[in-house]
């Protein structure tokens, strides 16, 4: 039987570093690696500057970036679906604050502020880039994100094209209970006018998904 000497097995590991026992060049990689340093958790400065940053990504107005539920005295818990009400009573205001809470607590993916002048324009620009996007592509996204905010409708253009949209986004959204707010200058029974031959389903569509809120009092855009 052939016998090998401690001097040979250590001038093999010398010439055949695959035969140093793993545990011990685990360690050396461990000992020579650099030390992980652990992300200390965001201040809520910093939290407060990217949520901003969300909120402007998503087409809010700066001057809404600070929209929180504390800034109304007793708001539904639920976020109502149609918020109507003059010019300048904090329509659009707390529904970015029902948008904040939204997105402090799921995340920003699928949750949308849009301007229905903005949404309308998308349909009519696919329109007039031969439905280089088509509508029904546009119609379809917004009918699906998991939380959605319609500012100002009654704002854009009327046009049938913006009836049968405004309809088949509302009906999608009503039919699968996706929370959405709308808001306007509009009452429903305007709504039911205004929207030709889909107003009156409209604004049944609209008062079925929950509840609705009219907020009164004088322009706060001109109070000193």
């Amino acid at each position: 039987m052939t016998t090998t000497s401690a001097q040979e097995i250590t001038a093999a590991e010398r010439v055949s570093p695959g035969l140093e026992p793993i545990r011990n060049r685990i360690q050396r990689i461990l000992e020579s690696s650099p030390p992980v340093q652990e992300s200390s958790p965001p201040t809520p400065e910093e939290e407060e500057r990217t949520l901003k940053k969300i909120l402007l990504a998503k087409g809010v107005y700066p001057v809404h970036l600070n929209a929180r539920l504390s800034d109304f005295p007793r708001p539904p818990e639920t976020p109502p679906v149609f918020i109507s009400g003059p010019v300048g009573t904090g329509k659009t205001h707390l529904a970015v604050a029902y948008l904040v809470r939204e997105i402090q607590k799921w995340g920003e993916n699928s949750r949308v502020f849009i301007r229905s002048v903005d949404l309308f324009n998308k349909l009519r620009d696919s329109f007039r880039n031969n439905f280089s996007t088509p509508a029904s592509e546009i119609t379809g996204s917004f009918s699906q994100y998991r939380f959605l905010v319609i500012d100002d409708l009654g704002t854009e253009r009327d046009t049938p094209l913006v009836q049968e949209a405004l309809y088949n986004i509302i009906d999608h959204r009503a039919g699968h209970r996706l929370p959405t707010v709308i808001t306007s200058n509009f009452t429903l029974d305007r709504v039911a006018e205004h929207y030709g031959e889909f107003g009156e389903r409209l604004a049944s569509r609209i008062a079925g998904m929950g509840e609705t809120l009219m907020l009164l009092g004088k322009d706060r855009r001109w109070q000193k």
